[in-house]
């Protein structure tokens, strides 16, 4: 792997804006991707053509990850897309949603590198900031960042950033849903979601298969929230902060999340790979991520 380095200077580049678009197609498509049901009564609502519900929250959050990969986006940070593909991992991250989406619509993604920080073996972390704004009807919809993480292409000497750590209950989870992964799981996100990045499609060295995409088991933990903090109205959802992905997915490995009750609108919550599932040959429980907090709001 050729040597490069993330350059201190990317803090403060701004980017041109990002536009996209959705229909109910793919808010259901996401939706479905991430697990939801048509004979699940708390699903039913985001997968009928018919329903009046909102769209899926996921949907603004996408577009700030296809915003993140955008030529120019990657150029600046690491010399193009394809070096991403060969280092770029994303992290942590936080969104806050200003309120429901709409079922269709457009939207403009503003994005900008706000820090940058490296670690003691040798990696990088970028901060990438990002506002999510209604086209259609106007306002904010969504406003985050996510730590980008490049393997390999940082030091110490960049600085410290440092990811949220949210303290985890060391109680057992109020609520566990098993998963199956089924084998076309990343085709199924990538349809809707654009995100066609080969490590989701190729096997590469060290690995027993490709990577489920990360945001397609955020929205299967944010869904199994919802069913058990709202009722299934995953359009009450208004905030999201993840503090890691210790460990990579494959198709095949089922998973659980373990849910804990915090308030009526606030749960903690973990995706782990059950250590009879691993395709990797661990002997243990694998936590695919970590030190998520779900909030809540609305009725």
């Amino acid at each position: 792997m050729p040597e490069r380095q993330v350059d201190r200077g990317v803090v403060g580049a701004r980017f041109s804006p990002y536009e996209f678009t959705w229909d109910w197609s793919r808010s259901q498509m996401i939706a479905r991707a991430a697990g939801c049901a048509i004979d699940d009564p708390r699903d039913r609502p985001l997968m009928l053509p018919d329903s009046t519900s909102a769209g899926h929250p996921m949907v603004a959050f996408n577009g700030a990850l296809l915003a993140r990969n955008r030529d120019e986006v990657m150029e600046r940070l690491i010399g193009g897309y394809a070096a991403w593909q060969e280092v770029g991992r994303w992290g942590s991250g936080h969104v806050r949603f200003a309120r429901p989406l709409p079922r269709a619509g457009a939207a403009r993604v503003g994005c900008a590198f706000t820090e940058v920080g490296g670690t003691s073996k040798g990696h990088a972390l970028v901060r990438f900031a990002f506002e999510v704004d209604d086209l259609a009807g106007g306002g904010r919809l969504a406003e985050g960042w996510m730590l980008l993480f490049l393997l390999g292409c940082g030091s110490e000497a960049l600085g410290k950033l440092a990811p949220p750590r949210i303290a985890m209950p060391e109680r057992a989870p109020d609520v566990v849903v098993e998963h199956d992964t089924p084998p076309n799981t990343t085709f199924d996100w990538a349809l809707p979601s654009g995100d066609w990045n080969t490590t989701h499609f190729e096997t590469r060295p060290g690995n027993p298969a490709p990577l489920v995409h990360g945001p397609r088991n955020m929205a299967l933990v944010l869904n199994d929230a919802a069913r058990e903090l709202a009722g299934g109205q995953v359009a009450r959802l208004r905030e999201i902060t993840l503090g890691s992905l210790p460990a990579p997915h494959y198709p095949g490995e089922p998973t659980r999340t373990l849910l804990w009750r915090e308030s009526a609108d606030t749960a903690l919550a973990r995706l782990v790979v059950p250590a009879g599932g691993r395709r990797d040959g661990g002997g243990a429980d694998k936590v695919a991520i970590d030190q998520i907090e779900i909030r809540f709001g609305g009725t």
